[in-house]
């Protein structure tokens, strides 16, 4: 869910040019991806603007946390540390995202300007909540480690090797 939010537009922010530009009645879209910006007005051509990559760090999250799962079947330990490192890393990017959608409504400073979550942004949210399921079931559900040998053969009389070896009294030097 990361990796497509990744590509898909974030933020979509309108503002609207009304009764103090009585001469300029049109409307700004400025639609927001985690690699740049596209600022459009009714007929014009759409500008694109490159911004911050912020779908570096959400893919590299991304990659962290394939590789975390990927661990967990072959060293389960080791792999909960890495679920656990891609989904708080991962939360941190999309806050840090999540806060340029904040960022535009407060710089305005009271002007008609509607910001919206776009499919992307609730992709990243959907992305993150599940990494952090993930993580949780990862540390939840821990196999027990190998048992001690002492406590586990205590009540029984079979040795760890499953096999009673009998040891026979050594014989008397002249019985043939």
């Amino acid at each position: 869910m990361t990796a497509l939010g990744a590509f898909l537009p974030l933020f979509r922010i309108r503002q609207s040019f009304g009764p103090v530009q009585r001469f300029l009645d049109a409307q700004l879209t400025v639609t927001e991806t985690a690699w740049g910006s596209s600022f459009a007005v009714p007929g014009q051509e759409v500008t694109e603007q490159t911004g911050s990559p912020v779908g570096i760090p959400l893919l590299l999250a991304v990659a962290v946390l394939v590789a975390g799962a990927l661990a967990a079947f072959v060293r389960p330990e080791r792999g909960r540390w890495l679920v656990a490192a891609g989904a708080v890393f991962g939360a941190g990017v999309v806050v840090t995202v999540g806060m340029d959608g904040i960022g535009w409504s407060v710089a305005t400073g009271g002007e008609n300007l509607d910001v919206t979550l776009g499919a992307g942004m609730w992709l990243l949210i959907g992305g993150t909540v599940a990494a952090g399921a993930a993580a949780v079931l990862a540390w939840v559900r821990r196999q027990p480690g190998w048992a001690d040998p002492a406590v586990a053969y205590a009540d029984t009389p079979t040795p760890p090797s499953g096999v009673a070896i009998t040891v026979l009294p050594p014989e008397e030097p002249g019985n043939p």
